[in-house]
């Protein structure tokens, strides 16, 4: 009689812990983004209406096919990538690197009208910023990379007025997922600063001329 009330008792408890294992557990995953530099307030209200300003059109953007996945990729060694289980980015990095390098531009230019590849014929703007990706990524080390040829072409006559390769690394306050995306908007904001000198000096130059066009 003991002995079936023991296996009860243990039958019993084996139940309530294997239920216990079913039961919901709270997703791990985290989601993150990179983030624009900060807009000057009288940029921001003066943009649109501003005739003198830049048309300007983004992309189109292309990223390593090692990149084009919702998972966060770290490089380990020259010949492997490591992608997080739980770190995601929460769009696709082509759309949020695209997005955010025209509202850097944005805020460090005078534009006008600004719209992202593909555009509509009627909608062309003057100039066109393209931008191949060769590396955006942290390194097993903690620093971060970003890798890049970029082109300004005057977009009627898909002419290339200015270009360049961009290699560009920075160091995280502290090694996280949270540090290095952070790191990685600061590149994008370095590369974006450098293609709008480009445009700064082209527009300049057209300005010379009076053949700005918009």
């Amino acid at each position: 009689m003991n002995r079936c009330i023991t296996l009860i008792f243990l039958l019993a408890n084996f139940m309530f812990s294997g239920c216990g294992s079913f039961s919901p557990r709270a997703d791990p995953s985290r989601f993150f983004t990179l983030t624009a530099i900060a807009q000057p307030a009288a940029r921001a209200t003066k943009e649109s209406s501003n005739p003198d300003g830049v048309s300007l059109g983004i992309g189109p953007i292309r990223l390593p096919g090692y990149l084009d996945r919702q998972e966060i990729a770290t490089r380990v060694s020259p010949n492997r990538i490591d992608l997080s289980e739980y770190d995601h980015w929460a769009e696709p990095l082509e759309t949020n690197f695209d997005r955010v390098l025209g509202q850097n531009l944005a805020a460090l230019l005078p534009i006008n009208r600004l719209v992202f590849f593909p555009w509509e014929s009627t909608r062309s703007p003057a100039y066109q910023v393209e931008v191949e990706v060769l590396r955006f990524e942290a390194s097993a080390a903690g620093d971060v990379q970003l890798s890049a040829r970029w082109a300004v072409l005057e977009t009627s006559k898909k002419v290339a007025l200015k270009s360049g390769e961009t290699h560009l690394v920075r160091q995280p306050a502290v090694k996280s997922t949270d540090a290095a995306v952070a790191a990685l908007s600061e590149t994008l904001g370095d590369l974006s600063r450098e293609i709008a000198n480009a445009i700064g000096t082209i527009v300049g130059q057209k300005n010379l001329s009076g053949a700005v066009s918009n």
